[in-house]
């Protein structure tokens, strides 16, 4: 882990104002640093998004899916 050249304690004690703006700077400094999505990943999520579409009773929900990361990797 690379070294803090800020004081975490003194970021925890700012006024909910001040954290709420540093937050929203955080994320916006993160999605400037995204890379851009291609066209095939673009066209893989549609591709999905339309077999969802189809027959929207197949798949698992979020809960069997959280279970099944938890069963098979253990978290």
């Amino acid at each position: 882990m690379a070294e803090q050249s800020y004081d975490k304690n003194a970021l925890l004690a700012l006024p909910i104002k001040e954290k709420l703006e540093l937050a929203e700077a955080l994320w916006n400094s993160i999605e400037q640093d995204m890379p851009e999505i291609s066209k095939d990943e673009i066209a893989f999520a549609h591709e999905r998004l339309l077999m969802h579409e189809a027959k929207p009773d197949e798949g698992l929900t979020l809960y069997q899916l959280k279970q099944y990361f938890r069963d098979k990797y253990g978290f």
